[in-house]
């Protein structure tokens, strides 16, 4: 296929699918940017909501602080003393009910100096009404122990409080808090607050009232909202019953139903996105956050919307999605133009290259190219020139590399395998006589010294060691025709295991399976001894176990030898049976590799894993 064609195609395939998938994709990108929008929203509902609780909290707090003022706690203490003096002290107050500010203060309050604090808790309402510009606080009043109002900013001087609920309960729980209703002479909406005054030793002397306005209680929200608030969506707070609080404006909500919605958001999460169509079927996202309180102040279970349409978001998507098209359909046609230039220019340079590069793969260095009119395909050519001679040379380089190697390897191979065999030949029979000497010793002075016991114990292992070390020798060096027998692997197991001194901190596991193989017993036995004692010197002195599993699988017989030791060094385990690689101080590096050539051999194979480490033989039943 011409490479102009294959440029037409890719690329006006490329176009073709951004069109089709621009056209795919389009709601789901829609459903994404909803998802992120009502996301956004919801910090927005949750920032808003949170600075709401810590506004009124910190309102709290204030009036807290008041109940802790001295003047106040005295003031307190001495109405408390007067009032113990009345022998009926519900009559008097009942006597003294609707007394007014400006009247002459009640007979029991003329010997208490109520006059400071009045006027401090006076200066402090007109402070929050200069502070904002409106009445933040209609009522502020503090009544003793028995309900009387004995200090006030506004209100009526002496009434009787005791009885009234919001009393009791500040009395009982510390603090009350009332609902939102509309109160006529304050024409406005307000929350009634109740705070309990302790005296120092924590004991009950009075409580605190006061009637805060609706304009103070969300004066910070309303500044948030101002930010939030765009054309096509809308901050809007609701009460308890899902009746609308603010939206863009306070609203006169008491006769007002509870949003449809509101249901769903009582049973949702604190936080959360609802999604529905409107009236006008437009796509509404509401996302809400839930009033949950701030530090001392539980909340309102207010609710705080973030209301808005996606028809905005909508309405730029279906102009992008045209624009795209559009470019689409250019980049079709501006597809064919590009692919009869490259045709032209570019494809038949480049197909005298490729065959170039053919000859090359090939070992024919000697091709020469055409010039072509283009700078960067000139370029190119050379490039290949060049790259011809240096891999002609690098070739020829490499052969005679190669060569050398193989033969200074397999020099050195025979050599040692020359002087080991000779070694091991000229050792086998000194080693044979100093064993024979040292069991006649060993039979003379038995039981006469243990020192001596001890020391003839030690040179049978040392000529076991080195027995060991000729053996692996001789089977690397030599390689003998197989006597090839049929015979149980458990039978050569068993005969492996009882040749080998099995440490007592060592178990063996071997199964019983009677899989019958035809092979050289001897030789596997030699394979067998050397994984045993290679897994006996892994796990060392600690305890630990030797597994041996044997299966059958499409005619091979599979030997897994694991052990719990310490495994091999990732460094080693590549080249683990090459001749004279050993991780041991007194190993001679040839067990292994004589396994590798036992195995191979037989026709069979042997790998190596670590983790646990597992040497696994795979020979075949009837070689």
């Amino acid at each position: 296929m011409r490479i102009s064609l294959i440029v037409v195609v890719a690329m006006f395939s490329i176009f073709l699918i951004f069109a089709i998938y621009g056209i795919v994709t389009f709601d789901l990108s829609i459903q994404e940017m909803r998802k992120l929008l009502g996301t956004r929203n919801e910090g927005f509902a949750f920032n808003v909501m949170q600075d709401l609780d810590q506004f009124i909290d910190k309102r709290m707090t204030d009036f807290k602080d008041i109940t802790k003022l001295n003047t106040v706690q005295n003031t307190l203490k001495k109405s408390n003393e007067e009032f113990r003096k009345f022998s009926d002290i519900r009559y008097f107050m009942t006597q003294q009910m609707g007394v007014e500010l400006e009247e002459q203060p009640p007979p029991f309050m003329k010997d208490v100096d109520s006059e400071e604090i009045t006027k401090e808790l006076a200066d402090f309402v007109q402070f929050y009404k200069d502070e904002y510009d409106y009445d933040v606080i209609e009522e502020l009043y503090i009544t003793n122990e028995y309900g009387a109002n004995v200090v006030l900013g506004t209100g009526i001087y002496d009434y009787e409080r005791d009885l009234e609920e919001w009393w009791q309960t500040t009395k009982n729980t510390g603090s009350s808090i009332g609902k939102l209703v509309f109160r006529e002479e304050y024409e406005s909406y307000v929350i009634e607050f109740g705070f309990r005054i302790d005296d120092d030793n924590g004991n009950f002397i009075g409580v605190l009232r006061v009637i805060l306005t609706l304009d103070d209680m969300i004066h910070d929200f309303i500044k948030d909202t101002e930010i939030i608030n765009l054309p096509n969506r809308n901050v809007i707070l609701l009460d308890e019953q899902g009746r609308v609080i603010y939206s863009r404006g306070i609203q006169d909500f008491s006769k007002n139903l509870p949003q449809p919605y509101f249901e769903d958001i009582v049973n949702g999460r604190d936080v959360g996105t609802l999604e529905f169509t409107d009236e006008n079927n437009q796509v509404k996202i509401v996302s809400y956050a839930k009033s949950t309180g701030y530090k001392d102040f539980g909340g309102f279970d207010w609710v705080v919307l973030v209301d808005q349409t996606s028809s905005s978001f909508v309405d730029e998507f279906v102009e992008l999605r045209n624009s795209f098209l559009t470019v689409s359909i250019i980049g079709m046609a501006t597809s064919v133009l590009i692919g009869i230039i490259v045709s032209f220019f570019i494809s038949e340079p480049l197909k005298e290259l490729s065959k170039m590069a053919e000859s090359i793969s090939k070992g024919k260095f000697s091709v020469k190219e055409k010039k072509s009119k283009i700078d960067e395909i000139k370029v190119i050519e050379n490039s290949f020139n060049e790259m011809s001679q240096s891999l002609q040379k690098l070739i020829e380089t490499e052969k005679k590399l190669v060569e050398v190697q193989a033969r200074v390897k397999n020099e050195r191979l025979t050599a040692i395998g020359e002087i080991s065999a000779s070694m091991a030949h000229n050792m086998k029979n000194p080693l044979g006589t100093i064993r024979s000497s040292a069991d006649i010793v060993k039979r003379n002075a038995k039981g006469k010294s243990e020192e001596l016991d001890q020391v003839l114990a030690r040179m049978d292992r040392a000529i076991d060691r080195m027995s060991r070390q000729i053996e692996d020798v001789l089977n690397f060096v030599r390689v003998t025709p197989l006597n090839v027998t049929t015979i149980s692997i458990k039978e050569i197991l068993d005969g492996a295991i009882e040749t080998t001194d099995i440490p007592k901190n060592i178990s063996i596991e071997v199964p019983q399976t009677n899989v019958q193989l035809k092979c050289d017993a001897k030789k596997i036995e030699i394979v067998f001894i050397n994984l045993i004692l290679n897994a006996i010197q892994s796990i060392g002195n600690e305890q630990g176990k030797i597994t041996i599993k044997i299966q059958e699988k499409d005619d091979y017989a599979i030997i897994d030898v694991e052990d719990s030791g310490a495994g091999i060094s990732e460094e080693i385990l590549p080249k683990i049976f090459e001749p004279l690689v050993t991780t041991k101080a007194k190993g001679t590096g040839l067990g292994l590799s004589t396994c590798k050539n036992i195995i191979e051999q037989h026709g069979g194979f042997i790998s190596v894993k670590n983790n646990p480490t597992v040497f696994t033989i795979k020979l075949p039943l009837n070689e």
